[in-house]
């Protein structure tokens, strides 16, 4: 045990006098670039073009979105024709969360529990390919914009 509280004790001691300023290790460059890969689904990643996996991607997540959205039972007073704007976080290990939306106050008007329903249902959506840094071989986070449709009959 005294031991384990003598290096606790070192490493804190060097810890708190660490100069960056002082060292030679230089972090490796992390600048995106069209060699690295984005976010995807194992269906997406048989095209060769970034343009169609892209297209793949975008499609797939929001067919995903739409399926999972249970808006069965909702009954709305008049047609409703909006588009919003999710804002997507896939983090490092292929989760997919909503951090933002644009748009959706004219909904919550109609569908009050609607930002509720749509958290849900972009939760249920299983978990992706991250975005991998080709030059440094790591998954890393990224976040998407992209237009949801919501149509009422």
């Amino acid at each position: 045990m005294k031991i384990i509280r003598f290096l606790f004790l070192v490493f804190l001691i060097v810890g708190c006098n660490y100069n960056p300023n002082n060292s030679d290790y230089v972090p490796p460059s992390i600048i995106w670039s069209t060699s690295d890969e984005m976010p995807s689904f194992k269906d997406c990643d048989e095209f060769d073009l970034d343009s169609e996996r892209k297209m793949c991607f975008e499609s797939k997540i929001l067919n995903m979105i739409y399926s999972n959205l249970d808006l069965k039972e909702v009954i709305v007073p008049k047609k409703i024709n909006d588009t919003l704007y999710l804002s997507l976080l896939i983090d490092n290990k292929g989760k997919v969360s909503l951090t933002d939306s644009k748009n959706i106050d004219k909904l919550t008007t109609y569908i009050p529990n609607f930002e509720l329903l749509l958290s849900q249902s972009i939760e249920k959506i299983p978990p992706l390919f991250p975005a991998t840094k080709t030059n440094i071989g790591v998954p890393v986070s990224t976040k998407f914009k992209l237009p949801l449709i919501i149509k009422s009959n």
